[in-house]
């Protein structure tokens, strides 16, 4: 996944976060984000058995989600999360992409396979081993993989226990609006943003992404004009008007 244009978390790999759909899920519904310390470690709203529990909860979010931070890119997510409940767990995956490097490393083993495909941890190992080849010993390479499984098994794209299989994931307008954004950020335009790494995420061919961006227009979340075989998609100032995030166009 192409990092030109945007911030992307972490410059090397380190242990993968499994993605943490219900403490997040929890920590909005008490509305926590704008002051997740207070509720995480004063309030304890996930109800986590310790304080050294708490802090670590506290540190995986903000890691993986940017709770508490005000990038755009995490505002962004914050409130599309609101606004699209049905789109949650790829928002949420998009986000901790953006974030983890060893969970953009790993990708290409979920992001690649078909479905019905058996996708096992050494698999998305394997991806990671070819990205960085030599970096990790085989139980942190091991521990990294079933983190990033669980995470895209939250997300949609992997079902069962042990033996997981590739699903089909369920894409919204207001989720490829989001990718397209991540997309935008890292400098891919036009057709090359259809087809790039990012709106893979969407677990569709392109002419279902364009029908998806087109359907975001109509939310606001995005503006897509074509003439002849010029395609122009903008993403961050409708996002950043609707959303009341100006940061974004900046």
């Amino acid at each position: 996944m192409a990092r030109a244009g945007i911030k992307l978390r972490g410059g090397g790999p380190h242990q993968s976060k499994t993605m943490m759909l219900v403490e997040l899920t929890t920590l909005f519904v008490n509305r926590g984000a704008d002051k997740p310390t207070d509720a995480i470690i004063r309030d304890n709203v996930l109800a986590k058995p310790s304080m050294r529990a708490r802090q670590a909860a506290l540190c995986r979010l903000r890691q993986l989600y940017g709770v508490g931070e005000t990038w755009p890119i995490c505002l962004i997510f914050r409130r599309l999360w609101d606004r699209n409940p049905l789109g949650r767990p790829l928002l949420a995956v998009l986000c901790a992409l953006a974030r983890d490097p060893s969970l953009r490393a790993g990708a290409s083993a979920v992001l690649d396979a078909s479905p019905g495909e058996h996708v096992r941890w050494p698999l998305i190992a394997a991806a990671f081993e070819t990205r960085h080849p030599g970096r990790l010993g085989e139980k942190m390479a091991k521990s990294l993989a079933q983190n990033a499984a669980s995470s895209w098994t939250q997300a949609g794209f992997l079902e069962g226990a042990v033996n997981k299989k590739r699903v089909r994931a369920q894409p919204t307008p207001a989720v490829a609006a989001y990718a397209a954004l991540i997309g935008t950020l890292c400098g891919f335009g036009g057709m090359r943003l259809i087809e790039c790494r990012w709106l893979d995420v969407l677990d569709r061919p392109a002419e279902d992404r364009l029908a998806l961006l087109r359907q975001a227009e109509g939310l606001g979340l995005a503006r897509v004009r074509s003439a002849g075989d010029v395609l122009d998609i903008e993403v961050r100032r409708p996002m950043a008007n609707i959303l009341r995030v100006p940061e974004i166009v900046g």
